[in-house]
């Protein structure tokens, strides 16, 4: 298991406090940034920067993007849907993690496709 273990921040968007919704940023407990080409093959990445490594996808009309030792998420209606999209991607990256073997990475971006 490559990521085992998160500490989590919620707070409004600095740009404009009275927004309803909220973000999220995951401090990871480890370094992902190997995991990061299998996840964006695995999840179709909307953005995949090779350096710093990064992989960005839209999800459910929020942008979630993935760090070596970070997870930012945007458009948040309360802490129990960042939990569970922290879980799910936490599930994610180890699964692409444990399966890397079985996986062509992929180091591109989709170029403007969203899902």
């Amino acid at each position: 298991m490559l990521l085992q273990s998160y500490t989590k921040e919620i707070f409004r968007p600095e740009c404009n406090p009275s927004f309803q919704s909220l973000h999220c940023i995951a401090h990871l407990g480890q370094d992902v940034s190997e995991a990061l080409p299998y996840l964006n093959a695995t999840l179709g990445g909307f953005e995949y920067l090779k350096d710093p490594p990064t992989v960005t996808f839209r999800v459910h009309g929020k942008l979630i993007t993935v760090y070596s030792r970070e997870i930012a998420v945007n458009a948040l209606k309360d802490e129990e849907e960042a939990d569970k999209i922290l879980e799910w991607l936490r599930r994610e990256i180890n699964e692409a993690w444990d399966k890397r073997g079985e996986i062509e990475p992929k180091y591109e971006e989709r170029r403007g496709q969203g899902p």
